[in-house]
């Protein structure tokens, strides 16, 4: 059975459209690159208790610079008096996409909220990638129950200001 990363898209349907053909391209890319065999494998290696998450990140962060991303773009929040950073940040025309990697405080931490919350106060940004475990020893069906309580915040009538969300589960 091929191993792949779980994925997750939601949109909020009020987006500018020519902005979100270029996320989803980097979105397909970005996908592409952590589906490939030696990326799996990598992944799968590192991704054991007491790892960081900041060892998942450099499995794929020689690729995410190729891309244009910087890593803990500074000011960011700087209206918000905070020291708040984001792993990563992408620079689009009129908005950005931040991405956020988590590891075991995904869910028990609320640290997936916690991203789109600092998606939603960012003015230079408007869309998140996140990138979680499919499932950690303490929450079997983290990427499952993750993507679940994530999508409310893109159902008709309920939406936030981020235009895109997507969910990479490793």
């Amino acid at each position: 059975m091929k191993k792949e990363i779980a994925f997750k898209c939601y949109e909020n349907k009020n987006a500018n459209i020519s902005e979100l053909k270029i996320v989803r391209s980097i979105s397909n890319k970005f996908l592409f690159y952590l589906n490939k065999k030696e990326t799996i494998n990598e992944l799968e290696n590192i991704n054991v208790l007491g790892n960081k998450s900041q060892q998942i990140q450099g499995v794929f962060l020689d690729y995410l610079l190729s891309l244009g991303f910087q890593s803990e773009k500074q000011g960011l929040f700087k209206d918000y008096n905070s020291q708040l950073r984001p792993d990563y940040f992408k620079k689009l025309k009129k908005s950005g996409i931040i991405l956020e990697v988590e590891r075991g405080k995904t869910i028990r931490n609320n640290m997936d909220l916690l991203d789109v919350w600092k998606c939603h106060i960012c003015k230079e940004a408007n869309h998140l990638f996140l990138v979680i475990p499919k499932e950690i020893s303490h929450t079997p069906n983290c990427f499952k129950y993750s993507s679940k309580r994530l999508s409310s915040f893109f159902q008709k009538d309920n939406y936030i200001n981020i235009d895109s969300l997507n969910i990479f589960g490793y």
